[in-house]
Formats: C-alpha cells, structure tokens, sequence
C-alpha cells in the first residue's frame, strides 16, 4: 500500500476483500484504502466488483502480494496517456531467481505463445495480473470470468475489439516468505486453456463509414441438433435401402457374376481391389438369418485355409449355389459397404461386372476432368481479363453473366479491392494443382473401377467441385452443416471408416481452406478486415469439420449398436479388437488364428518393403523412379512450407486459411504413422493417399506466394 501510494500520490487506492478470513480489510482501511467487499471468492469475480464499484479515469490493477513493481506504475500510466491506449499490461521481467516456479514460468510462456494465434504477435505475458485501463476499456469490457483466467479475457477482449493496447516490461519479484499463491496450476490452467481456445469473440467493431455485419453464429447446440438430425435421417434412409436390396432376388446378380467368369480376359480377380470386391458380391448373394439382421448388417465369408481366399468362396457359391460350410467360415461383422451392397443389388444386373466398372471409372475421370478444365479455366479468366479490381477501366470487359458462372465479382458487386483479386485467384489455382496431383499419385486406372473404391472416389470428387460451384463459403451456417454432415454419413455408409474418412476429411480441410471468402455474403459483408477474415475462416473450418466428423462417427455408433442389439454379438468388441490390431499389429482375437496369418501377428518390415517396391509403379504414371522424386518433393515441400508459415503466420493474410491447408497436409502421414502396423499391410493405398498432402504443400507455396504479406486495405482502394 505503501509503495503505491509513494508511486502515485494522487491516486485512490481500492483493495477487494475477496472472502477473507484473516485481518486483511481492516490493515487495508488503517493504511488508507476503500475496501470493496466480495464474499464470492475468484479473482474473476474481485476485478469485476471493482470495475462496477470504483469510479476514476485511469485505472491501475495490480496484485496485493508485493511481487509487482509500485515505482513501475506512473511508467504504465504515462504510456496509456502518451500513446493514446486503452490497456498496458506489465510483461513481467523477473528481478530474482524465486519470483517464478519452473512450472508456471513454462506455462506463462506455453500459454502466451497460443495467445499469439488468436491474439496477434504483441503477446508476450498473458497472465499477467498488473495492468492499466482507460475508463472506455473499463466501460465495455464483459467480464465473464471468475478466476484466474481473467487476464486472459481481458487480453482476449483487447485483441479482439478497436481498442488500442500495448505491453511494456517491469520487474517481478518473489513472494514475501509466509505468504502462498492460490493458484492450482492444473486446475486454473485448465480453466486458461479453455478461455483462450473456446470463449466466443466480442462483437466486431463497426467498419468506418458504415455499420458492420456482423457474422451470424450457429450455437453449438443447433450445430448438434442438426448432426442429430442428419444422422438419424441418413440412417433411416440407408436402413431401407438395405432392407430393399436384400429382399430383392439374387439370381440376377449371380448371373451377372457368372458372365464376368464366361469371359475371363477381366474378371473380379484382376480387380486392384480383388479381396474387397468379392466380398461385397458375397454380401450381394448372402441370404443366411432374417431380413432384418440382413438389413442391420452383413455376412463376411473367410476360408479356414491359408490364405484367405473370398474370390474363391465367390466362385464355389457361384458353382455350387452355397458355400460349403465345412471348409469356410461366415460370420457377422459391421461393415460400412452396405452403399455398394445396394450398388451392387441395383447396377450389376443391368450393367454387367464390366459395364459397372466401366461406370464407375468413366465417373471418376468426368468428375476429376471437370475439375481440371474449370480450374484452369477459372485461373486463366482471373489473370488476363480485365475485372471490376482494376483501376483503370479498359475497353475489354468479361460480361457479367459469365463472371457470375464462373464466380467472379462483378461490377456490381463493388469488389474492388486488389485483396479480392488474390482471394479469387488463389482457390482456381490451387485446385488445378490439387487436381494435377490427383492425376499424378492415384493408380485411378487400377482401383477407379472397383466396386469398393469407385462409389467413396465420385463423392469426394463431387464435394470437391462443389464447394466452389455451389459457392458454399457463402451459405448461411445451416445450410454448411447439413451438407458437410450428410458428406460425412454418406462416408460413412459407402466405405471403410479407416481410409476413405481420412481421404474425406482431408479433401475437405483443402476445399474450405481455399474457397474465397464471399465479396458480399449472406453471413458477413466484404472481408476487407483481417481480423473479422480470419474469424469467419476458423468458423468455416471448424463448422464443417465438426459436422463431417461428428454425423461421420455418429452413424458409425448407431449402425453399431444396431448391430449389436440384433446379434447380440460383441461387435464394439470386435471393432476395438481390430483398431488395436491396426494400431499395434497385435493379433486379432475375434478372428479364427487359421484363417490368414497375417491376424495373428504383426507383418514384418520385409513385407512391407517388397509390397513398397510392388507398388511404386502406381505412382507417378507408372514410373518407380518418378515415384520416389514425387515422394520426396511431398516430405520436403510439406516441410518447408509449413515451417515458412508457422514463422510468418501474423504476416500473412488469413490465416486460418493456412491451418486449415496443414491440417489437410499433416493428416495423412499423421494417421499412417499412428496406424503404423496397418500401413505395413496396405501399402498401396498409403502411396495414393501422397496426393493429399502433395497437394496441400503445393498450395502453401502457391499461397505464400500470393499472400506473402499482410496486405492493409484503405479506402481508395474500396
């Protein structure tokens, strides 16, 4: 009390009695303060009755234990004054070696350095609890919390609104011997991390000229209501699908199986997906159990002899009309193939093995062309013609109703700012590099005509396209979640959960990473501010993302219990039992030791280095040596960029965007290193997946390129 009130003569000085047991208000009153009394205990909660209690024009918080400065407080109130701020806050530089613990010296710094994300690069002591305010920070600032994670509210709130702030050094010492802190690290950082990543931003500050819009948040409990609602819907549809095809008649697809062995110049087993595509014409035929445990599930069909041999169980139920179930095994498991079942039921028939094949890969290579040809289409007409972003008009002029088709601003629009130029470039350039990648990693010849790849390769192609023909960037956060969740269940039913969700999750994260945000929007008007930008980018990623992921994992819990309920069969077990196999390698016990090797221990590193060698020529147009340069170009490029962009991620535009592009990147290599055992034994879908993050590095350096500064936008330039 003393040192401050030497620091400044002129000033009030308040202490909160914040429900103390001790003689704490009477020695504050006998030195001289105004003690303001709050029973309720937490820090959160003393600032908070001070800030409605005390009336002045500069304010001075600081912490009543004699670890911070008292001569350093006319140093923070002169430069609130001199610079025109509304906060200063004291970085703390300690003035002996006991003023911090290792642990919460680590914290500070861990903490601060997240703070730098969301807040901006001036963040260097977020906890500190010795701070300056301007009456008009005081006025509007909300106040919500109620602990420790008060200091980072406030800081949150500064960073986030027009008020101008600034940190400056000064000495922290220890604490005075008998005195303790009332911090728990662990429970109070927990409570830190929380606010800092998950409390929601202030109201954007009005644009100047003008009020501003501000974006329309969706609320997580609508956002879970309509995933809710997605997912049971999803399922009911896809329950009666099923409960259509597995009552239908099964001869029609025998036959059609029949007449893919007449001729076998291409048959199912040459089929890059061999195993899984006579298995799903196992399923097609089965008719073991009742309609309804036919409609909740499938029948898998393994040999007892080694190796496992479904094509040979498909020939033999082909031959015989059954399978003999004295020399191989059916059991129930949950799959998510019941999309192809029906494909299958459907298609197969009319179209014949060859005919659905030939579908499936005319499909996929119309879809990826169409992509290609608009991207590069869409890059041309952004470079060399004349748009409403030029200065100087010119006597070329793209019509209107072309832009409007290809998604260009138009005069009308008053997009003018040369920002919106490179938002507008940067999403039909990507996408051609997305799409080159494409063409160069995926053996799409070999596996764009299997019946197990084909139908999940159509859905995330069309997702791809359109994200950007649809212009969903611009769509009300609604709209968003349904399409993304319905993306997700319908992953979900049409494939395996372990390869083509990372597939659609990582397809995703490019898509929203590159769209443009809307020149005007239904949600927000134009970007033209950094910071309401990568506020509506986060939003966008994680919107999305949630939705396909959570309606992703929640069909997969309710198909499960489902199963579970009509078998009553541990197949939460049995799910477990193989994610751990995939983890570990560990040996499968829901599954008979004799029916392949390979479940009974992990593969070695020699098999998957000749299946490695086997598969490179899928890669890089056939060529091994092609192959392993795109390999190493992936490693590198990804590298390179994302520690360009982690270094320089407050001088680059949006960047959100970013994160968004190195998620994408990083999830491939991530999920095989942590399916290390499963990667082993599927080594070819490993090296098509390369794509993904090839592409992902590709467009952090288009990007970088684009967007290698912060650029401010004035008003001359719109």
């Amino acid at each position: 009390m003393a040192a401050f009130q030497r620091a400044l003569p002129d000033a009030r000085v308040h202490v909160c009695d914040n429900g103390s047991d001790d003689d704490t208000a009477e020695a504050a009153r006998a030195a001289g303060a105004t003690v303001v009394a709050e029973p309720r205990r937490g820090k959160g909660r003393a600032i908070r009755r001070l800030f409605r209690e005390v009336d002045a024009d500069i304010y001075v918080m600081a912490d009543g234990d004699g670890t911070y400065d008292a001569e350093s407080a006319g140093h923070l109130v002169s430069t609130l004054q001199e610079h025109d701020l509304d906060m200063v806050v004291a970085a703390r530089k300690r003035a002996d070696a006991r003023a911090y613990t290792p642990l919460r010296r680590l914290g500070n710094r861990l903490f601060s350095a997240l703070a730098r994300w969301r807040c901006g690069p001036r963040v260097h002591d977020l906890l500190s609890g010795y701070r300056a305010f301007s009456r008009r920070f005081v006025e509007r600032f909300p106040a919500h919390s109620d602990g420790f994670e008060i200091e980072t509210e406030l800081t949150l709130f500064a960073a986030s609104s027009e008020l101008a702030w600034d940190e400056i050094e000064c000495p922290y010492f220890a604490r005075p011997e008998g005195s303790a802190s009332k911090l728990k690290a662990f429970r109070d950082g927990f409570r830190i991390l929380r606010t800092l990543l998950f409390s929601p931003p202030p109201a954007v500050p009005p644009a100047p000229g003008g009020a501003w819009h501000t974006q329309r948040r969706l609320g997580a409990l609508r956002g879970a209501a309509l995933i809710g609602v997605v997912t049971l819907a999803a399922t009911a549809a896809f329950l009666a699908l099923n409960w259509l095809a597995v009552r239908s008649d099964p001869q029609p697809v025998a036959e059609a199986l029949r007449a893919s062995y007449a001729h076998p110049e291409r048959t199912l087993e040459d089929s890059a997906e061999r195993f899984n595509d006579c298995l799903l014409s196992l399923m097609a035929l089965d008719r073991g159990g009742s309609t309804f445990e036919r409609t909740v599930s499938s029948r898998r069909v393994y040999r007892y002899t080694r190796p496992q041999r479904p094509c040979d169980a498909l020939r033999q139920r082909l031959e015989r009309g059954a399978v003999d179930d004295s020399d191989y095994l059916t059991v129930f498991y949950h799959q998510y193939w019941a999309g192809q079942r029906v494909m299958l039921q459907w298609l197969l028939p009319p179209l014949g093995v060859n005919g659905l094949r030939s579908l499936l890969e005319a499909l996929t290579f119309v879809l990826l062309g169409m992509g290609l040809a608009g991207a590069l289409v869409l890059t041309g007409a952004v470079v060399t013609a004349p748009h409403p972003w030029d200065r100087e008009p010119r006597d070329r002029e793209l019509p209107a109703g072309f832009r409007r088709v290809l998604g260009l601003p138009t005069a009308e629009d008053e997009a003018t700012s040369r920002l919106l130029k490179r938002q507008t470039l940067f999403q039909p350039a990507t996408y051609a590099v997305l799409f080159v990648c494409l063409l160069l990693f995926l053996d799409l010849h070999d596996r764009a005509g299997s019946f197990t790849v084909g139908a999940s390769n159509g859905l995330t192609l069309a997702l791809l396209l359109a994200v950007p023909v649809l212009r969903i960037a611009s769509w009300k956060p609604e709209r968003q979640v349904l399409l993304f969740g319905a993306f997700g269940a319908l992953i979900a039913y049409h494939e395996l959960l372990f390869g083509s969700a990372l597939i659609g999750l990582a397809v995703l994260l490019l898509a929203l990473a590159t769209a443009p945000p809307p020149a005007t929007g239904h949600d927000v008007q134009r970007n033209e501010h950094l910071a309401d930008l990568r506020t509506w980018r986060r939003r966008l990623l994680i919107r999305c993302g949630a939705a396909y992921v959570g309606c992703l994992s929640a069909v997969f819990l309710l198909r499960v219990i489902l199963a579970e309920l009509t078998f009553r069969e541990p197949v939460l077990f049995k799910f477990w039992d193989q994610l751990t196999h995939r983890l570990y390698g560990a040996a499968r016990s829901s599954i008979h030791p004799e029916i392949d090797p390979f479940y009974a221990g992990r593969p070695t590193v020699e098999r998957f280095l000749d299946r490695l060698e086997n598969n490179l020529g899928t890669v890089g147009l056939g060529s091994q040596a092609l192959a392993l340069v795109l390999i190493g170009l992936t490693a590198v490029t990804l590298i390179a960029a994302t520690l360009y962009v982690l270094r320089h991620w407050w001088t680059l535009e949006d960047p959100w965007r970013w994160a968004g592009i190195l998620a994408a990147g990083w999830s491939v290599p991530a999920w095989y290193a942590v399916f290390f055992a499963h990667t082993m034994a599927h080594v070819p879908v490993m090296i098509r997946l390369l794509a993904l993050p090839y592409a992902a590095a590709a467009a952090l350096l288009v990007g970088a390129a684009l967007f290698r500064r912060r650029t401010e936008i004035s008003e001359s330039d719109g």
